[in-house]
């Protein structure tokens, strides 16, 4: 599965969202204009899965390390975390979504993900507190 433009962007974004590790809690490291340089985008269905590829409750910031557990052979624990995370209801919702059509529309992912990420370093920055 080919990482393009919007996935980078989408994946900044989730890591920027969580700034650790959901499973170690290891911090993400940022560069000088606060975007990460550490950490990888988890998705928990798979990129294949166009209707959830670019959904924040699908995917969660993991350490190479936790990304290769939780990827491999401990998919339980990853299903009781999300689990825990989202609850029940929002996980079948999750669930539901993943299996429905959607079209690939990567210009569009683009811009909701470019714009989820400037929301997100504005939040980070201090700027968009009320």
């Amino acid at each position: 599965i080919r990482v393009d433009a919007a996935d980078k962007v989408f994946s900044q974004a989730v890591r920027v969202r969580d700034r650790t590790c959901c499973r170690c809690g290891s911090p993400v490291q940022f560069n000088s204009q606060n975007l990460p340089i550490s950490h990888q985008a988890s998705h928990y269905f798979s990129r294949r899965k166009e209707a959830t590829r670019f959904d924040p409750e699908n995917v969660d910031t993991l350490c190479m390390a936790c990304h290769m557990k939780w990827g491999g052979d401990d998919r339980f624990a990853y299903h009781a975390f999300k689990l825990k995370q989202l609850g029940v209801d929002r996980l079948n919702a999750l669930l539901v979504r993943s299996n429905q059509y959607h079209k690939r529309d990567r210009k569009m992912a683009l811009i909701a993900a470019k714009a989820w990420l400037k929301e997100l370093l504005t939040e980070r920055s201090g700027y968009g507190k009320k």
